[in-house]
Order: structure tokens, then sequence, then C-alpha cells
């Protein structure tokens, strides 16, 4: 620091509690503190003024690019007693804003400002002087521009620069033509809408970068960054726009617009086969049901038999000897409505077959009812309708989940630590990448696969190929929004965020969504597919609980009468008179 400006700087930062003095380091840590620390990081606007040699000078800026320590939030005062600015231009990078006041004579400086000319390169120009009349003690300052630059008024006009985008193909955001490995033409799309749009209103022009990989990409464990995230973190090219969804750790490696469209992920799955009707015929009643009705025949032939040989010991005629295993026969021709053959003039046997006979009716209405709508209505698989039923599949090596490789889709499961998002990803099969969405929708059809992607992808081509032959999962999940991936400290990022706003609020971003819906063939996209996979319920025992209550019923009656009809006979035998007449 010049020994001259010591008092200058103490002064300064008497008067304001946010200055900070720092002595120039090679270590370029303690700079890049001071640049991102909490307290200045909340200021509009954060001044840095450099007081240093040349050599000092230049690594300073040398460093800030090497680190990207660019931002539209500062704004460096550089003051030169020597001009050596165009060895400062061979090192600055578009997003570090730079006025600078060169020495012209012993008394007098001259100010400059950087900005980015029609060729992509950092210059200067002329933005007024500064002169000390010694002899009058007199100051004078003339102005011509601002020292420092509004960014909305030096970006609002790009004056027909060139700007360059990486993309990927990917319909319906952004389908491009290729011309040749490197480079294409937008055809259609939301996002190439948005970029025209952008382009027209800010004056500028666009070259599109193919990404060679053809993927999103982002940070990885290496400390590489792929994909188009990694061209814009590398500034192979100022920006890209193309479906790229926000995610924390993107934006540790570039800068992203506010979000100017938003949606969720979903499940797509074949659609789910119609399910044989082989055993339809004890579809109407689950297993327990089944069981209990076997049980209810085979008991009540013993049941019968049992009164049978109980009013044998005080009737004075007994009953006909009726076999076992034809009250069994018959009970059970009167559960199929064949009739019963069992003829009886005794009480006890009337009253369980009163109540057999309401027992099988209502079995039969119920039965034949479920069975028609079994066969009228189909039965479908299970579909997949949301993450649960995806995992509960994946552990029965049933469905697997498919995924585009290097997608926020991809590190949502990839980077789980805990959960069903990493439950997930631990049954995932790396054999399942797909390159793209449109190898994704391939590999549903190929087999069962649950892939994963962004809801409007995913059903507009779902419904180009056909909407029958898929089933989107009924619960979404992972909302995202979907923002510009600019250069880290891009300066025209809030000129950017005015122009998508603009478009958002006049409804064209929904317009253009619409149209690349619209142009699919068939229509029919948007619409809520809804199968019912469980078909007409079975019923269970809690249906027929009344039913049972009324069997039971009857041989609880038949019980009661046949104590009764005993206890008669017994006093019969005892005074001579036929009280069973009187009671019956």
């Amino acid at each position: 620091m010049a020994i001259g400006l010591l008092a200058s700087i103490q002064a300064l930062h008497r008067a304001y509690s946010d200055v900070i003095a720092l002595r120039f380091s090679d270590e370029p840590d303690l700079m890049e503190k001071v640049l991102k620390s909490k307290n200045l990081y909340a200021l509009e606007m954060k001044n840095m003024v450099i007081f240093c040699n040349k050599n000092n000078t230049l690594r300073v800026f040398d460093k800030v690019s090497k680190r990207n320590l660019e931002s539209p939030t500062v704004h460096w005062y550089v003051l030169m007693q020597n001009d050596y600015s165009t060895e400062m231009l061979n090192i600055l990078r578009e997003g570090s804003q730079v006025t600078l006041a060169v020495k012209a004579s012993e008394f007098a400086y001259k100010f400059f400002t950087t900005f980015v000319d029609s060729n992509n390169a950092v210059s200067m120009k002329a933005a007024g002087s500064y002169r000390w009349n010694k002899a009058l003690g007199k100051v004078s300052v003339d102005v011509v521009s601002p020292l420092t630059p509004d960014l909305f008024d030096l970006y609002g006009d790009f004056g027909g620069r060139t700007l360059k985008s990486s993309v990927v193909d990917n319909w319906p955001f952004f389908k491009i033509t290729p011309v040749d490995e490197s480079n294409a033409l937008p055809d259609s799309g939301i996002d190439a809408n948005v970029l025209n749009s952008i382009a027209a209103k800010l004056n500028f022009t666009y070259k599109l970068k193919i990404e060679p990989r053809g993927s999103w990409g982002g940070p990885q464990p290496d400390g590489t960054i792929t994909g188009m995230i990694g061209m814009s973190a590398r500034r192979e090219v100022d920006f890209a726009i193309n479906e790229i969804t926000i995610t924390e750790s993107r934006e540790t490696v570039v800068d992203f617009t506010k979000p100017y469209f938003l949606e969720s992920t979903t499940i797509v799955t074949r659609a789910p086969a119609q399910l044989s009707k082989a055993g339809a015929i004890f579809s109407p009643f689950t297993l327990l049901v089944w069981m209990l009705l076997v049980l209810a025949i085979i008991l009540s032939g013993p049941l019968l038999s049992l009164f049978s040989r109980v009013m044998e010991r005080y009737m004075a005629a007994p009953p006909d000897d009726v076999p076992l295993h034809m009250f069994t026969f018959n009970m059970f021709r009167s559960m199929v409505l064949q009739g019963n053959m069992n003829e009886t003039d005794h009480w006890p046997h009337r009253f369980i077959f009163l109540f057999w006979y309401l027992f099988c009716f209502y079995i039969y209405a119920l039965y034949q009812g479920t069975l028609t709508a079994v066969l009228a209505v189909p039965k479908f698989e299970k579909p997949i309708d949301s993450l649960n039923d995806l995992l509960a599949s994946m552990k029965k090596g049933e469905f697997t989940l498919a995924v585009v490789y290097a997608t926020s889709n991809e590190f949502i499961f990839k980077e789980a630590t805990s959960g069903i998002y990493k439950d997930i990803w631990d049954l995932f099969n790396k054999a399942n990448y797909v390159k793209n969405v449109d190898g994704g929708i391939a590999k549903v059809l190929s087999g069962k696969f649950g892939f994963a992607n962004a809801m409007l992808a995913t059903e507009i081509r779902a419904t180009r190929e056909g909407r029958e032959k898929f089933y989107l999962a009924r619960q979404t999940f992972y909302p995202q929004g979907y923002g510009m991936a600019l250069n880290s400290g891009a300066p025209y990022k809030r000129v950017f965020e005015r122009a998508l706003t603009q478009l958002t609020e006049a409804g064209l971003i929904a317009k253009w969504t619409r149209d690349e819906v619209n142009s699919v063939k068939g229509g029919g996209a948007g619409k809520e597919e809804t199968i019912d996979d469980s078909g007409p319920g079975a019923i269970t025992l809690v249906h027929l609980q009344a039913i049972f209550f009324i069997l039971a019923l009857g041989i609880t009656t038949a019980a009661v009468v046949l104590f009764f009809e005993r206890w008669a006979c017994c006093l019969r035998s005892k005074s001579g008179k036929f009280l069973v007449t009187i009671l019956f």
C-alpha cells in the first residue's frame, strides 16, 4: 500500500464501518473470504478499491479470474500511477466491472470504465478526468459517463453481440438441427422460443454449441463438471437454456436466473396388462369365505344327524334313519340351488332347513352378482402410482428404475443419504441408465421399467407414441424449477431475469407449452389416465357376517326347539298326556 494513502484509508475506515483494508497477499483465500463474507454478501453493491503497484494489481485480477470471483455486485476501482491498462484488459473477463484512474500528469488523472464490445472482448472507454490546480488549490472533475455504470443500462442493449449457448436435442423444450458435431441451429421448442424472444429484446444473436455427451451434467465427486453445466462453468459458452433444473450443487459452479418454468417428476410405466379370468369363478369370495362355506356344508350333515340321534331317545316314532353323507349331500344341493330331497316332520330339522335356505339364498345372490361384475369389468395388473409402489415392486424383482444419466432426476436418487430415494437407488442397476427421454420411453416399452422423468417431456412423448401404451403415476414428486445457467458472476443476470419475468407474466411461456402439446398428433396429452387395478372387490367375511349370523341363529333356534321338544316328551312320558300336541 502506498504510504501516502494510509491516512486516507484510516479516515475512510473511521467514517464507514463496512470498510475493510487489506495488504496485498499471494494467498487468494483471504481475498475470496472477503468477497464472499456474509457482511459484504448482503450488500447491494460492494466497492473494491485497489492501491497497489502494477504487478500486484495484475495478480489480484488474475486470481479473480482463476477463482471465478467475478460478481455483478462487485465494482473495482483501480488507481494507476503508470498506464498498464492494456495488460490488465488481457486478464479481465466479462463479469469484472472496473473503473480505472490512470495518472496523466502530476496533478491529473483520466477515468476509464470497462465494457464488452461487439466482438465479446473486454474494452475500455473514457469516463472523465480529474485535475487539481495547485496554484488555485481547486479540484475540477469532468465526468462524461457514470463511473459505476448501471448494469441494466449497460446490458439493456447488447449491441448486436453474438453469444454462445450450450444445448442438447431435447424436444419439447429445445429441438435442434445439427450443423456438425459441435454446432446446431434452433428448430422449435419452449426454450427455443424463450431464447429467441430474449435475444430480440436485448439485441443479441446466438450460436448453439452441442454438448458432446448430450447430458445436462453438474459437479462430480472427482471435481469435474460435466454436461451443459460444465460448458457454462468453464465459460465455453455464455449460458445454457434447455429444461435445466436449478439444484444446490449446480449453483456452486454457475449462476442461475430465477425459475421461469415449474413442474414435477413422474414415473411412467408400460400400461398394466389385463389379468386372466381363468380363476374368475373363485374371485367373488375371499379364501376365508370359501373355507367357511366348505366348513358349513361339511358340518351341516353331522349337525342334522346329531339332532336325529337326540330325537331317537325321546320320540315314540323315531325319525327316519338318514345316513350322514345324505344329510351333507342334500345340504350341498341346497347351496347350489338343486333342492333338498330330505323330508322331515320334525321341527328341529325344519328350522335348520329354513335358515339354511335363507343362508344359501344370500350366498347365491351375492356370488352371482359379483361373478357377473367380475366377468363384465376387466381387471388389470397393479400399476405403479407412487415411489412407494415402485420400491415395493423393485424389492419383489418385478420393476426396476430407469433414469437419464447426469440429470437432476438421477441426482435426487444418487445423492440421497436416507429415505425412500436412497432405498430405491440401492436397488438401481446402472445398466438401466438411458441417454435421453426418448431412450427412457423406449425402455419402458421393452419391459418392466419405471422411468422417472419430468412430467411434460414424458407425457408429450407418451402421447406421440400412443397414450394407451403407457401409464403415468398418479402421484408426482420432486417439484423443480428450470432456469438459465449463466457463467459465474454474469453481469447480465438481472437483465435476463427481468426479460424472463416479462415473458412469464405475459403468458407466453404457457402459450408455447400449449403449442407443443397441441402439435402432437392425436392430442389427448394432459388427460389423467385412470385404471381401476382392482376390479370389483371380492366379498369378504365383513360383507357376509349378517348371513353367517342368520345361519347361527337358525342352528340356535333348532337347538332350543330340540331342547323344548325333549322336555315335552319327558313330561308326556310321565303324565301320559300328549303335551307335544298342545305345544306345537
